[in-house]
């Protein structure tokens, strides 16, 4: 997000524009302010001449009746309107009127100025904010914030913006993750229903008929044998649910490694799961990338260990980087994948109906694409034309290439 311009679109140089208006209605009313009040001021003394009495005397006199009563004369001594206080006080109102509209006067530009400058430049985005922020607190974050004056209220709307929607993603990965919980936590009681309910018709016939001696030596350890082997079913199913659930607290712990140390592990791992049938491809230069290596071989040891089930005659491992993405795909020349798989092969507990694998519970491509969620990648399955072909790519940072 850039920097408001200096421009008439930042809000001081709206409010700049404000200042010099209000003070030309300021001066503009004040100028009329005091020619109106002058005028009535002289009107005044005109229709009322007897109240300028700076030039006057005046004369105290008692009356027959013994009252005292003043009169004025002026400077010839000619009698004039004795001095009336009702319009004397008047009058000193209308010569110290403009003392008091002038400063109220400008008051009122003040906040008349202030006031077109809040409905028309902070109203509307402080109303917007409102909105936003009760649409928040109420967990509504499907809407949008915007706002589209270019200056200060505009980056605040937009970066609110933002804020919002990493929490709409936030909330939806979360609660993605607690279906995805409860729909393996679902899948996961139902998958074991199966073993305990073979090991209890075991367990139900051996009480029945061991007491009796019915039951055969041979017979005896056959049955033992089935359910030593329902017992290692759930102890591996139960080892893959805790890989499983602890998914969610990965945190990629990325380190700088050459991409000829991360060539050689891949070469490596590959040759150990699959012997003589793979081969690897590779296009990575000589340079240093920072990347989770654990999780990179995590996920690539699934890979491979899938494509040795389905694979004929050869594995092949095909490794690049581009954009910052470090890509590894895995193809097999088995029988590819099937339609349905093409779509739910990374769901958890899918299985293949022709899997010869009892112990495959239909996780391993699942954890595979959670990790590389995790590490800003992605997992695709897909077929080429000779098999199954599955790439997981890893967000990485090229640190140098060696020279």
């Amino acid at each position: 997000m850039g920097k408001v311009k200096k421009n008439r679109q930042s809000l001081k140089w709206a409010f700049a524009w404000y200042l010099p208006i209000c003070l030309l209605f300021s001066i503009i009313g004040s100028f009329g302010i005091g020619v109106a009040t002058n005028y009535l001021q002289d009107w005044y003394r005109y229709k009322y001449p007897e109240l300028t009495l700076s030039d006057s005397y005046y004369e105290l006199h008692i009356s027959e009746d013994n009252h005292e009563y003043v009169v004025y004369t002026d400077h010839n001594g000619d009698s004039v309107q004795p001095y009336d206080r009702k319009r004397q006080a008047t009058y000193w109102i209308i010569s110290n009127t403009q003392m008091l509209l002038i400063p109220l006067w400008v008051i009122f530009c003040i906040v008349l100025t202030g006031a077109i400058f809040y409905n028309r430049e902070l109203k509307n985005p402080i109303n917007i904010l409102l909105d936003a922020s009760r649409k928040i607190a109420d967990n509504q974050l499907d809407f949008k914030v915007e706002y589209k004056k270019q200056n200060e209220f505009g980056m605040l709307c937009t970066a609110f913006d933002e804020m919002r929607l990493a929490l709409y993603e936030s909330n939806q990965e979360m609660w993605r993750s607690l279906e995805e919980r409860k729909r393996l936590n679902s899948a996961f009681a139902h998958d074991l229903r199966t073993p305990l309910t073979v090991l209890k018709g075991y367990a139900d016939f051996l009480e029945k008929y061991i007491p009796d001696g019915k039951v055969s030596e041979e017979k005896l350890l056959s049955v033992l044998s089935m359910m030593n082997g329902q017992i290692s079913r759930m102890e591996s199913y139960t080892q893959k649910m805790n890989t499983v659930q602890k998914l969610e607290d990965i945190v990629p712990n990325n380190r700088d490694i050459s991409s000829v140390e991360l060539i050689a592990m891949l070469t490596e791992t590959g040759t150990l799961i699959c012997g003589e049938q793979f081969r690897i491809n590779s296009t990575l230069d000589d340079m240093m990338i920072s990347i989770d290596t654990e999780l990179v071989m995590q996920v690539y040891e699934n890979l491979i260990s899938n494509a040795v089930r389905y694979a004929e005659k050869s594995i092949v491992s095909e490794c690049h980087i581009s954009e910052n993405m470090l890509t590894i795909s895995v193809l097999d020349d088995g029988k590819g994948f099937t339609d349905e798989a093409l779509i739910n092969a990374a769901q958890p507990f899918f299985r293949d109906d022709k899997e010869p694998d009892k112990l495959h519970f239909g996780l391993g491509l699942y954890i595979c694409r959670i990790i590389c969620e995790k590490c800003g990648g992605t997992l695709t399955v897909e077929n080429h034309e000779n098999g199954g072909k599955v790439t997981a790519k890893f967000c990485c940072k090229e640190i140098s290439k060696s020279r």
